[in-house]
């Protein structure tokens, strides 16, 4: 008995009845990858005006007892996949044959450059026969057409040429050709070897490019997309919510970072089950805990101002409960020692505040907001730095009612005032006033938290008797301006305070070049430079130049630099002195010179 012949007169009887296919098949072909070949036409008379194309086809017959399933597994050759796959592709049939001959059922698989390649990669390398998937080639002539129709729009495919994603930018569709209607209903994947399908990206030119891999579908409402809503619990409301759908029966809406809401239909009711991380701001997560204990308190949320109950809540075990009470209980008590600091929530970088950050938490809340004196048997009167976040919170430890206890107090509280002294080298008789900000360490300005600088200028006006008070304060205005500088997220605050400080400085010290240099510089680094502004610039420079002076030269380099003046700035600064230039470097009005400007400077004085 010849199987081979069989499964040849088999599939060749079942495409001759197709109208628009011809076949070109030998049972005992010997050439190395295929026994032929199926032409495929678009009209009835098969015409050579009417050729679409050719489908090589593979034909393997075998003897199989038993009943048969839609569905079979047959081995092919590693050597032979890759030899189809250089082929552009091939139609493979394998038809089983019964022992007695009589009967043959025939099966098929699409064999194109891109599921050949799939298979390849989940084989390994040593494997040299690879199963592949088989379908029932069923007698039905539509059908029939379809399969050849779509192996040959197959035969496009490239694996070894890949795909520039650079192409979406001029998508105009995707298109998907199938053997079957699809359902977009509910999110689907197509992925090679486990549906027939051939994928082609449409550009705007109109260039058809094949694309291999899986392709992932979703309809529009498994997208997120804008809900309009307005959901309200605690005393909070969110506008900006999303709605996805997740599956059939779950929809999940979004209020905000770290904060969704999740319903799901099962067995006539409805199951809500909440999802809260710590992400997004400290607004994000206070405004999240006072909607999640609205929810808790009531059982329900105001929908578009209407009292909804929300039912059953899923996932609402007594560990679950626990955990989430833990974490509001902690947004809570940082809220209160955020507005008992006057700390902007905002600045505190809530994911690098780590476990002993938050132990900190919990003692100062008790020390600050309850007045609990801390134990601390080896304490002793100093100036503390606790950090939290990125930032920290400065306060001063003082003695306590009893031995080795200790009271937290808020050094920059304008309701607990503090007298600060400062002596050179200890010497009592060299002891002068100081505010606050006079005591903080270099770079420690950009980090404190409860800096209250809406009071700053309060703090000097407390010691402006002293003699040393505004040259003080001029100082803190540099730093000001250094801050600013070195923290992007609080410029604001810096230069407001530094613009407030130093208009201070003016009023009692009168307009003073170095003064009136740091008004432009920060007036600069707000905004542009007023036509006003920039023509006292000039006049300061000019009589700064007649007049000349102590710091004539560094003030000429200033005025050079808030005119934007770089040349005539690089002319001068050349011709400083060394010391005179290292120092003037620490000056927050060097910022103004760029990166390059000052390496060619730099050059010309080498």
């Amino acid at each position: 008995m010849d199987v081979e012949a069989l499964a040849v007169t088999k599939i060749q009887n079942m495409i001759a009845r197709c109208p628009h296919l011809k076949a070109f098949i030998s049972s005992n072909d010997k050439t190395p990858f295929t026994d032929g070949h199926v032409d495929l036409y678009g009209g009835f008379g098969q015409n050579k005006t009417d050729f679409l194309g050719r489908v090589p086809v593979q034909v393997k017959g075998r003897t199989r007892s038993g009943k048969l399933a839609d569905q079979l597994t047959f081995g092919i050759d590693r050597t032979d996949l890759l030899g189809f796959q250089k082929e552009s592709g091939v139609l493979y049939f394998y038809v089983a044959v019964d022992r007695q001959g009589q009967r043959s059922t025939p099966y098929y698989a699409i064999l194109s450059p891109f599921v050949i390649e799939d298979y390849l990669r989940s084989a390994p390398e040593e494997q040299t026969s690879v199963a592949v998937d088989f379908k029932k080639f069923r007698n039905n002539t539509n059908e029939i057409e379809r399969i050849l129709g779509l192996a040959l729009k197959t035969r496009d495919q490239n694996p070894s040429l890949g795909f520039d994603p650079a192409l979406f930018q001029k998508m105009q569709s995707i298109t998907v050709h199938t053997l079957s209607d699809l359902c977009f209903d509910e999110p689907l994947v197509l992925r090679p070897r486990k549906l027939d399908y051939a994928v082609e990206l449409v550009t705007d030119g109109g260039m058809r490019v094949p694309m291999g891999g899986e392709l992932h579908i979703y309809p529009g409402l498994y997208m997120e997309q804008p809900f309009d809503v307005v959901l309200a619990a605690g005393g909070v409301s969110y506008t900006r919510v999303t709605r996805q759908q997740l599956d059939p029966k779950s929809i999940v809406l979004k209020l905000a970072p770290g904060l969704s809401l999740t319903m799901t239909e099962a067995n006539e009711q409805r199951l809500w089950n909440f999802a809260f991380s710590e992400e997004g701001s400290f607004a994000d997560r206070l405004k999240a805990a006072r909607f999640i204990e609205g929810f808790l308190d009531t059982g329900g949320i105001e929908v578009n101002k209407k009292m909804t109950p929300l039912g059953v809540i899923s996932d609402s075990s007594e560990t679950d409960l626990v955990e989430l009470r833990r974490q509001l209980r902690l947004i809570h008590m940082m809220d209160e020692l955020f507005r008992h600091l006057n700390i902007d929530g905002s600045l505190v970088d809530l994911d690098a505040v780590d476990d002993v950050q938050i132990r900190n938490i919990h003692t100062l809340h008790r020390a600050l907001i309850h007045g609990e004196q801390v134990s601390n048997p080896d304490g002793e009167v100093a100036r503390g730095l606790f950090s939290l976040g990125r930032g920290a919170v400065m306060l001063i430890i003082l003695e306590g009612d009893t031995p080795d206890k200790w009271r937290f107090v808020d050094p920059f509280d304008p309701q607990a005032p503090h007298l600060f002294r400062w002596s050179a080298d200890d010497d009592a008789t060299k002891v002068f006033p100081v505010t606050v900000y006079d005591v903080l360490e270099k770079g420690e300005l950009s980090t404190i938290l409860n800096l209250r600088l809406d009071s700053i200028v309060r703090a000097y006006d407390a010691i402006v008797d002293a003699e040393r008070t505004t040259n003080l304060a001029n100082h803190q205005v540099l730093a000001l301006l250094r801050a600013a500088d070195s923290n992007n997220q609080r410029r604001s605050e810096f230069l407001g305070a530094a613009d407030t400080l130093n208009e201070w400085v003016i009023e009692h010290e009168g307009e003073l070049p170095t003064h009136l240099i740091n008004r432009w510089q920060i007036r600069q680094r707000i905004a542009t430079l007023a036509p006003a502004d920039l023509d006292a610039i000039r006049e300061l420079r000019r009589s700064v130049v007649r007049d000349g002076g102590q710091r004539a030269a560094e003030l000429e380099v200033a005025c050079a630099l808030l005119l934007g003046e770089h040349s005539e700035a690089d002319y001068l600064i050349a011709r400083l002195a060394d010391d005179t230039l290292n120092e003037m470097k620490d000056w927050p009005i060097w910022t103004l010179r760029s990166a390059s400007t000052s390496e060619a400077v730099e050059a010309a004085r080498s």
